[in-house]
């Protein structure tokens, strides 16, 4: 991994980088609960026989996923946590 100076990171923005971790991290939970919570209803009706109603669930599983992979990456960056 490069050193933050080579990758165009300045330790002023360091802070907001840490904030947008933490953002990404509970928008990942949020969404990662909504995916719960949508597999749970498709599991108590019929609906869970129809793909096609497992959209709303299969959206909000990408979105924790992709939102969890940011944070890792901004992590990274900054050189914090195990994607250091």
């Amino acid at each position: 991994m490069n050193s933050i100076i080579t990758a165009g990171i300045t330790p002023a923005m360091i802070p907001g980088i840490r904030k947008a971790i933490e953002i990404c991290d509970e928008y990942a939970v949020a969404n990662g609960f909504i995916y719960i919570d949508e597999v749970e209803r498709l599991c108590r009706s019929n609906d869970w026989k129809d793909v096609s109603k497992h959209e709303l669930a299969v959206i909000h599983h990408h979105k924790s996923n992709i939102c969890t992979r940011i944070a890792d990456h901004l992590r990274a960056l900054i050189g914090e946590g195990d994607a250091a």
